[in-house]
């Protein structure tokens, strides 16, 4: 009897030394924390929302047009998959454009990395599939006496320019944006100019186009 109240005596005052090392939560910290919660869960509802409207244009706009109707299916779906998981994706350009026109547009058409499948190795599109704050990197890479200016496009707005060229060797110019995209914007890469009009873009693993959501 006396060595079990011995053991009781020395496990009370173990559970004490415990409780006193313990890191203790305050009111604040706990008040700080569900105040973090909520406000996650608010943006996160917030989010849910206006991807459920646009859906619901989408879905009410919808024509008797194939396109329409593949269009908007990705969306929802893309939607569906891509909400609450991260988005990236990098596309490297596998064949030289050669002669390029002012506002062609730059298919990257082999994707090494496409987490959220947002990304479009056949239109050169990354069409947001998340709403939120985005880097976008590219690289362009021509020969000597090529100039070659490209743009960033945000739906129909230009964004940022990247310049490429030299007089007398091969260069790869780059461009990094940082952008806040809603759901459904679109981001492409264009030429803006290029001199002289047979200037081309080597593709080599050197033409690439990156973008991943930031948060």
């Amino acid at each position: 009897m006396e060595r079990t109240l011995k053991l009781l005596a020395v496990v009370l005052v173990l559970c004490l030394l415990e409780a006193e090392c313990s890191p203790q939560i305050t009111a604040g910290q706990s008040a700080t924390t569900l105040e973090q919660r909520v406000t996650a869960l608010e943006r996160e509802i917030g989010g849910l929302q206006t991807q459920n409207q646009q859906l619901v244009v989408c879905v009410t706009n919808m024509s008797s047009d194939q396109s329409d109707t593949v269009k908007c299916a990705r969306k929802i779906v893309t939607a569906g998959i891509s909400y609450g998981r991260n988005v990236m994706f990098s596309a490297q350009l596998t064949h030289t454009l050669s002669s390029v026109a002012v506002e062609q547009g730059i298919v990257f058409d082999s994707p090494v990395t496409n987490v959220g499948d947002c990304y479009s190795g056949h239109t050169g599109v990354f069409t947001c599939c998340k709403a939120g704050t985005y880097v976008f990197y590219w690289s362009i890479y021509t020969t000597g006496s090529h100039y070659v200016q490209t743009e960033l496009i945000k739906n129909t707005s230009s964004i940022a320019i990247n310049r490429s060229g030299d007089a007398n060797y091969y260069s790869t110019g780059t461009m990094m944006v940082l952008l806040h995209l809603h759901f459904g914007d679109e981001v492409w890469i264009r030429v803006k100019s290029r001199n002289p009009a047979t200037s081309n873009i080597y593709a080599d693993k050197s033409s690439s186009f990156t973008g991943f959501l930031l948060q």
